[in-house]
């Protein structure tokens, strides 16, 4: 298989994995949503793939709640994390608005990607702190999603 075919393969079971936690009504996690994207099982054979993935599964969902999310469920969606993350209020903030940004304005992975998403907010945050921005950000896309899923 050619390199896109298995991103697109592995994004397309990440994004049913973590969608999954909200459909059977998973409300904790023990450790993080990592297993959920790259199963231990097809770490190896993932292993050069890894930052396309978790990218490719951000603008997975933001492309899927661009046409779903509302203004009002953007002006009043409430922070729930489902792995205990315990970010900032800041950080949650932040998140939000890079979340936020993209659904509404409908942008793409073409124009740029998570990482690059993230890099502005990075020099804002230690170490520690600044980890907790990918389960973060998933736990806003899994929160809109419990709100849009119908």
């Amino acid at each position: 298989m050619d390199k896109n075919t298995i991103v697109n393969e592995a994004v397309q079971e990440a994004y049913s994995n973590l969608k999954s936690i909200v459909d059977l009504r998973i409300m904790s996690i023990v450790g993080d949503y990592f297993p959920f994207i790259i199963p231990e099982s097809k770490l190896n054979d993932l292993q050069d793939y890894i930052d396309e993935i978790i990218n490719g599964v951000f603008w997975k969902f933001c492309n899927e709640l661009s046409n779903k999310v509302t203004q009002d469920d953007i002006e009043f969606i409430m922070y729930k994390s489902f792995i205990r993350n315990n970010p900032s209020e800041k950080l949650i903030k932040d998140c939000f608005n890079i979340v936020n940004n993209n659904i509404t304005n409908k942008k793409s992975s073409n124009d740029t990607t998570l990482y690059s998403l993230l890099s502005p907010i990075e020099s804002k945050y230690s170490k520690e702190e600044y980890k907790k921005t990918l389960t973060t950000i998933i736990d806003i896309l899994l929160d809109y999603y419990s709100i849009v899923k119908k």
